[in-house]
């Protein structure tokens, strides 16, 4: 199999991904709208402990997979001058682990006091997701036509 069609492969996977991962998103959206942090009690909180564990295990398996071989080493052959883009997304993994983390640790506790904090702490991680999400296709885009070339 050629490099292209190897880099083909792994865009492909790296597509229905990246749609497990906007669906486990689409999840915890929901559980964060559901959150009202005037009024939260604990079980709702654990609720949204549970789907942070749930994305967390998912996340950190797409993540492993894009690092280890996969799609960011497809980017980097593809687009060699795109070094720089894919050290960035692979620092944003760390980001991004390091602050759900640090929610899912919150939501553990199941102490409504602290609802406003998590609730803060998840919007401010789903969008620095969702930008990586965007900024990860644009990247994938850009290596995909070059490698048409």
């Amino acid at each position: 199999m050629s490099g292209s069609q190897i880099f083909s492969k792994l865009s492909e996977r790296a597509v229905e991904d990246h749609g497990v991962i906007h669906f486990h998103l689409d999840q915890l959206e929901r559980a964060l709208s559901d959150l009202d942090p005037a009024s939260a009690k604990d079980e709702t909180l654990r609720t949204v402990a549970v789907r942070i564990d749930s994305f967390k295990e998912r996340l950190t398996e797409h993540f492993g997979t894009e690092e280890d071989g996969g799609l960011l080493q497809g980017i980097q052959d593809a687009l060699p001058q795109a070094e720089s883009d894919v050290r960035r997304l692979r620092a944003q993994h760390a980001r991004l682990d390091e602050a759900l983390e640090k929610a899912r640790a919150i939501a553990r506790r199941g102490d409504p006091a602290e609802a406003p904090v998590l609730k803060a702490e998840l919007d401010r991680f789903l969008a620095l997701m969702r930008e990586h999400e965007r900024d990860e296709d644009a990247l994938l885009k850009r290596a995909l036509r070059q490698d048409e070339c």
